[in-house]
């Protein structure tokens, strides 16, 4: 039996990944910090509909080294998983230069960059050959928006931290990151859903889902270890008008 652990994952797109995962048989780990109610539940969804095994944990990625006790916890009593989605994120409120703190700066590199480099470090010295690291990147990593300053440089770091893990950590674990654009997610809605683009700006003239955002994360879960280092952007060919 396969094992996903995905950071994050007690709400909105981590959610859906830890569900369909769990659609597809595999066991999962739902890591949260505040979203306790929302990681039970998420677990009891899962283990009414799909019969599969379903583990949940707290951590703060903001403390970084309590938070990776706590995932050293978990891979000893519960197993290391063969794949590994750094996917928590946050997307703080839009500050131009002249408003940015250091606090706002340093808790969104802590979060967005720092904990993705040190829980996959510390994922890297459990896992078996043949495992996987994904990140959860976004087009604020190719893109500059304003009043973005924080998140931009986190996801462009993402990025480049992706191909730096891929080299590094070759041939025993693939490293990929999926870029979503924008996507809605009905059944949880937040400011983040408010459409950065208009649809007559994006080809495919819809917006992303969860679903959308599985495929790739499942492809790059599944797919030959030849592939890493990789990039995709799910966005409906929005960036093709961009450059």
């Amino acid at each position: 039996m396969s094992l996903v652990l995905i950071t994050g994952s007690g709400r909105r797109l981590g959610k859906g990944l830890a569900i369909e995962f769990a659609r597809k048989g595999w066991d999962v780990i739902i890591h949260y910090n505040q979203s306790k109610e929302n990681a039970t539940e998420t677990k009891k969804y899962i283990e009414k509909n799909f019969g599969v095994k379903v583990f949940i944990f707290e951590s703060d990625l903001s403390e970084i080294n309590s938070a990776l006790k706590n995932f050293e916890k978990i891979f000893r009593e519960v197993g290391v998983p063969n794949v590994l989605v750094n996917n928590a994120a946050i997307f703080p409120e839009r500050k131009f230069l002249n408003e940015l703190d250091e606090e706002i700066w340093d808790k969104t590199i802590s979060i967005n960059l720092k904990a993705y480099l040190f829980v996959s470090q510390v994922y890297a010295k459990y896992a078996v050959q043949g495992s996987r690291i994904i990140n959860i990147g976004s087009l604020g990593g190719i893109e500059t928006w304003k009043g973005r300053i924080p998140y931009n440089i986190s996801k462009a770091g993402v990025i480049q931290l992706t191909k730096s893990l891929a080299k590094e950590l070759a041939p025993k674990i693939s490293v990929n990151c999926v870029n979503p654009g924008t996507i809605l997610i009905p059944y949880e809605p937040s400011e983040i859903d408010s459409p950065l683009v208009s649809i007559d700006k994006i080809p495919m003239q819809r917006y992303g889902t969860v679903f959308d955002i599985f495929d790739a994360v499942y492809f790059f879960s599944t797919c030959s270890n030849f592939i890493t280092g990789q990039v995709l952007n799910v966005d409906g060919g929005y960036h093709l008008d961009r450059y």
